[in-house]
């Protein structure tokens, strides 16, 4: 059981290493996108008849926002390899279940997309200072919704990915998938400002994954008034956690003639 848990940490840990050769180039990546969002929803929105604190809470939003768009980077590769060269065969000869080496992939993900998107926070601090308020910050609530986010946008990824025959068909990811998450996800509003408006939209935007990382940490570190209940939307991320590894590691079993 020893030797499966130390397989398992190593592969994680293969892909934080993979990720540590562009870490550098990620990082000016996200400071530039924090810098021009803060700049733009907190000094030039708000002429248009935003409110002021319009910027910190977009902010707050692009956590883990950047961690879905690192990781849906990744489905191309992993749908090329299974395609044709399938390196990915040669962790299921590893000593551990098909199952872990799976999981160790899109978790391995998450965990480097995270070293990253964590960043966004003090970032975020140091540049709105007095203008992100944190009287209602909870480090635990944040780290939970954190953690859990990551490893769910790891494992959507993986799904996604499970689901494309070929490279040729990954053009519609971005158009299809991911555009509409996001812009229906809770970035630019929060949940309720949706069913103040229509019941029935707040209702079937529930079934968007997106829309519960938003909500679970801008609660965390805002406070829960004004968004969905914090324990209601991390029951709800570990609820698409189950399906999206469920679903993604069957098929991709099933792809690859795992026994």
């Amino acid at each position: 059981m020893k030797n499966i848990f130390i397989t398992f940490f190593y592969l994680i840990y293969k892909e934080i290493l993979l990720f540590a050769k562009v870490y550098v180039s990620k990082l000016i990546d996200i400071f530039i996108i924090v810098s021009t969002n803060i700049i733009i929803f907190t000094y030039l929105m708000p002429s248009f008849g935003l409110k002021a604190n319009y910027g910190p809470f977009i902010v707050i939003g692009l956590i883990p926002l950047l961690t879905l768009f690192d990781v849906i980077s990744r489905v191309y590769s992993l749908v090329g390899d299974i395609s044709e060269n399938k390196k990915i065969s040669f962790i299921l000869t590893l000593p551990i279940t098909s199952t872990l080496a799976l999981a160790s992939i899109p978790i391995g993900w998450a965990a480097a997309s995270g070293i990253v998107s964590i960043l966004v926070f003090p970032i975020a601090k140091i540049i709105l200072y007095k203008q992100l308020i944190l009287t209602n910050f909870s480090f635990f609530k944040f780290i939970v919704a954190f953690i859990l986010s990551n490893i769910m946008f790891g494992f959507f990824a993986f799904w996604l990915a499970s689901l494309i025959k070929d490279e040729k068909y990954t053009s519609w990811i971005w158009a299809r998938v991911v555009n509409p998450l996001f812009m229906l996800g809770g970035y630019f509003y929060t949940w309720y400002s949706v069913f103040d408006k229509s019941e029935i939209a707040g209702y079937i935007n529930l079934i968007n994954p997106l829309i519960y990382t938003t909500e679970a940490i801008r609660a965390s570190v805002f406070g829960q008034s004004g968004y969905l209940n914090y324990y209601v939307s991390i029951s709800a991320i570990i609820g698409f956690i189950l399906i999206f590894s469920i679903f993604g590691i069957r098929k991709i079993k099933k792809r690859l003639d795992c026994v």
